[in-house]
C-alpha cells in the first residue's frame, strides 16, 4: 500500500512536470543539480555527432533525482539551425545542431505521398481498449488450461502518427498487430476504427506487411508491383492507370535503380534486404490504405537502412495515413522518429504515450540508467525485467529488500518477475490516475458513410477473366525459370540420349526387337510419370505462403488461381516431353509416320498431365514433402507393376487393381 501511494505521487509529479512544460515556450531548458539539458521543438529533427551523444540518451544520464525540476525557459534559435545540448555521463554539456533543412526535406517528401492515390485517403483513428488474447495449451487435459498472450492492452493512434509496438521477443507484439488487422479474433476488449468495429469493408483499407518478405523470386520488382496493381486496384481504374500507379510507387520508394532486377530468394541472388522490405511495403501502398500495419520492417537490416525505412514510414503517415509497426530494438535515431510508443513485456503494457515522454515517465519513478545507454535498449531491458546498470526505485527497494525473500540470492539482485510486476502495477496506477477515457480520447472523424460505401465497390479488384489472364501471364514468367533450368534440361537431354543409344535403330520385325521397343515405350511412360509428379509435389508447399497472403487481402478468386495454374503449366509441360520424344524417336528408329508419332506424343502428354495433377493433389493434401514423396513412390511403383509389362496374369483377388 505504501509503495502504491509512492507510485501515485511519482506519476502525479510526472504529469505536473509535463503540464509545466506545455504551458511554456516550445523550446525549454530543464535544470537539475549539476545537469543542464536543452530540448528543441517537438517534431524537429536532431542530428547528433555520435550515437552516444543523442538527446534521448543524454536525457537519461546522471539523473540524481526522480523528478525533473523545470526551472526556466530559454530560446536560442538562429535563422537556419536550433542550438540544443545533451548531457554526457561526465557532466559536460555537448551541443547538437538540428538542421531545419532536414525537417523541410521530410515535409516536402511527405507531400509527394499525397499525390500517389487517385482518391483521397480515408483517415482512420485506431483505438483499442483492454485487448486480451489467450490460446489453449496443447497437451493439457483440462479445458481451462489457457495461456494468456495479451493482458488488457490499451492504445490509440490518430491519422498522421506512427505508433511503435516495442518489447522483447515473445512479448505479444505480432499477436497484437494481427488483432488490430482483423486477421484473428480477440477474446475480450474492443478494437474500433473511427469508433466503428471491424467489418469486411475495412479489409481493403488496411495494409499488412509481414515480417517475412514473401514474394516470387524470379519476378522483377516492376513485374511484382505491376501484377499486384492489376489484381488489387479497383475495377474503376483502367489497366494503364493501374500500371501508372505501380510506376509512381516505384519512383516514390526509390526503387527505380532495381526495378528490372529479380526479387530473388534463398537460392537466387536478387535485390538487397532493404529493397525487399520496400517492395513488400510498396505492395500495400499500391492500394492507398488508410491504416498500414508492419511487423518488424527493420529486422535484419543495418541501422542506416532501417532508419531510411522508418523515415519513409513517417512520410507515409504525414500524408494522412495511420501507421502501426512493431520494432524489436531500434537505434536512438530511429527511436526518435516514432510519435507514440507501447512498451510490452510478457503480454502486459508497461507504457503507452508519446515516445519522447517514455524516458521521463520511467525516470519519474526513479528508474534511470547509470551508464550511457540507448533509450530503446534501456526500455527493452525494463520490459525484460533487467534492472542491471539502472537505478532501482526507492519504493521497489522498500517493498522487497527488507524481506529479502523475493531476491535472486545468487546474484544479489531483484528477480525479473519482481521488476515486471512492479512496472505493470505502476502503469496501472497511472491509468487509474489519468483515467482511460482521457488517455485514449480519440479525434472525432465522420467517416462511417464512406466506410460503408466502399464495401460493395471493392469486392474484387479485377473481373474473373482478368484475374485468369493476369495469373496465367504471371505463372508463365515465374515458372519458366524452374521448368527450363540448366539442371532440368541437362537431365532430360542426357536421359533421351542414353535411351537413344541403348535402343539405337531397334528392329521391330523380329520378336526380340519388338519386345525391346515395348520396353522402350514402357520406360518412356514411366519416366514421364515419375518426373512431373515429384516436381509437382514440391510446388504447392512452396506457394502456400504466397497463396495465403494474396488470398487474405482478396487479390483473386481461388477458382481463377487453380485454373490459371493448370493452364500456365500446359505449354511448359509440353515442350520438354516433345524435345525428349523427338530425340528418342529418331535415334531408336520407331515407326516413322506422323500418326504413330502423334499418338505416342498424345500418350506421353496425357501421362504428364495426370502425373502432375496427382502430384499437386498429394502435395496439397500432406503439406509435408517427406510424407508426400513416400506416398507418391508407393502409387507410382504400384501403377508400374500393374501396368501389364512385368506380369501378364494377375490373380483373381487382385484383378480389380490391374483394371
Amino acid at each position: 500500500m505504501e509503495g502504491k501511494q509512492y507510485s501515485e505521487c511519482q506519476i502525479q509529479n510526472f504529469e505536473d512536470s509535463k503540464v509545466a512544460v506545455t504551458e511554456k515556450d516550445p523550446i525549454m531548458r530543464i535544470k537539475q543539480p549539476g545537469d543542464e539539458i536543452q530540448e528543441g521543438m517537438h517534431g524537429c529533427e536532431e542530428k547528433t555527432t555520435s550515437d552516444t551523444k543523442s538527446w534521448s540518451t543524454g536525457f537519461l544520464m546522471n539523473m540524481e533525482s526522480t523528478v525533473a525540476e523545470i526551472d526556466c525557459v530559454s530560446i536560442g534559435v538562429s535563422s537556419n539551425d536550433i542550438d540544443l545540448s545533451v548531457l554526457h555521463p561526465d557532466g559536460s554539456s555537448l551541443p547538437i545542431m538540428a538542421s531545419l533543412s532536414e525537417a523541410d526535406d521530410e515535409e516536402s517528401e511527405s507531400h509527394t505521398w499525397k499525390k500517389l492515390g487517385f482518391e483521397p485517403t480515408l483517415p482512420i483513428c485506431l483505438k483499442f481498449e483492454d485487448v486480451t488474447y489467450k490460446v489453449t495449451v496443447k497437451g493439457e487435459k483440462t479445458p481451462d488450461a489457457n495461456k494468456y498472450i495479451l493482458h488488457g492492452i490499451t492504445g490509440l493512434v490518430h491519422p498522421g502518427e506512427v505508433l511503435a509496438l516495442m518489447g522483447p521477443s515473445g512479448g505479444g507484439k505480432t499477436t497484437l498487430l494481427n488483432l488490430l488487422s482483423g486477421r484473428i479474433k480477440l477474446d475480450s476488449g474492443t478494437i474500433t476504427y473511427n469508433n466503428q468495429p471491424y467489418s469486411k469493408s475495412l479489409k481493403w483499407r488496411i495494409g499488412f506487411v509481414l515480417q517475412d518478405d514473401v514474394a516470387f523470386p524470379h519476378l522483377t520488382v516492376k513485374e511484382t508491383l505491376t501484377y499486384a496493381a492489376l489484381l488489387r486496384l479497383p475495377n474503376t481504374l483502367t489497366m494503364q492507370q493501374k500500371k501508372e500507379r505501380a510506376t509512381c510507387v516505384i519512383s516514390e520508394l526509390g526503387l527505380e535503380r532495381c526495378q528490372n532486377t529479380v526479387v530473388g530468394g534463398t537460392f537466387l541472388r536478387g535485390i538487397s534486404g532493404g529493397e525487399r522490405k520496400r517492395v513488400c511495403i510498396a505492395n500495400e501502398i499500391l492500394l492507398n490504405p488508410s491504416l498500414l500495419l508492419l511487423d518488424e520492417p527493420t529486422s535484419g537490416l543495418d541501422s542506416t537502412t532501417a532508419l531510411q525505412i522508418v523515415k519513409m514510414l513517417r512520410n507515409i503517415a504525414r500524408s494522412g495515413k495511420t501507421v502501426v509497426t512493431t520494432i524489436h530494438q531500434p537505434s536512438s535515431r530511429l527511436f526518435s522518429k516514432f510519435d507514440k510508443l507501447i512498451l510490452l513485456g510478457k503480454g502486459s503494457s508497461l507504457y503507452f504515450g508519446k515516445a519522447s515522454d517514455a524516458m521521463l515517465y520511467f525516470s519519474s519513478m526513479g528508474c534511470s540508467p547509470l551508464i550511457a545507454m540507448n533509450p530503446a535498449e534501456f526500455l527493452t531491458d525494463l520490459a525484460n525485467g533487467n534492472i542491471k546498470d539502472k537505478s532501482v526505485p526507492s519504493d521497489l527497494e522498500d517493498k522487497f529488500f527488507p524481506r529479502n525473500n523475493s531476491l535472486d540470492m545468487k546474484h544479489g539482485e531483484l528477480s525479473q518477475v519482481d521488476v515486471h510486476e512492479y512496472l505493470v502495477e505502476a502503469y496501472a496506477v497511472k491509468e487509474a490516475k489519468l483515467g482511460k477515457t482521457k488517455l485514449i480520447k480519440p479525434l472525432l472523424i465522420d467517416a462511417e458513410p464512406r466506410m460503408k460505401a466502399r464495401s460493395s465497390t471493392m469486392e474484387w479488384g479485377a473481373t474473373w477473366w482478368d484475374q485468369l489472364s493476369i495469373l496465367f501471364r504471371r505463372g508463365l514468367k515465374e515458372r519458366r525459370h524452374e521448368y527450363f533450368s540448366c539442371i532440368r534440361i541437362t537431365q532430360v537431354f542426357s536421359t533421351a540420349i542414353v535411351m537413344g543409344l541403348l535402343w539405337w535403330r531397334s528392329d521391330a520385325s523380329s520378336p526380340k526387337g519388338l519386345q525391346d521397343q515395348a520396353g522402350l515405350l514402357f520406360f518412356i511412360s514411366v519416366f514421364w510419370a515419375f518426373f512431373p509428379m515429384f516436381t509437382a509435389i514440391f510446388t504447392f508447399p512452396q506457394e502456400r505462403v504466397m497463396l495465403a497472403k494474396e488470398r487474405s487481402v482478396g487479390m483473386y478468386r481461388l477458382s481463377a488461381y487453380l485454373l490459371a495454374r493448370m493452364i500456365s503449366d500446359l505449354p511448359l509441360d509440353l515442350i520438354l516431353p516433345l524435345v525428349f520424344l523427338v530425340i528418342v524417336y529418331l535415334m531408336a528408329g520407331l515407326k516413322s509416320t506422323f500418326t504413330a508419332f502423334s499418338l505416342t506424343m498424345l500418350t506421353v502428354f496425357l501421362s504428364v498431365v495426370a502425373a502432375q495433377g496427382l502430384g499437386l493433389t498429394i502435395g496439397a493434401a500432406f503439406m509435408d514433402v517427406k510424407k508426400a514423396s513416400t506416398l507418391a513412390s508407393v502409387i507410382i511403383m504400384t501403377s508400374m507393376l500393374s501396368g501389364g509389362f512385368f506380369i501378364q496374369k494377375v490373380p483373381v483377388f487382385m484383378s480389380w487393381f490391374g483394371c
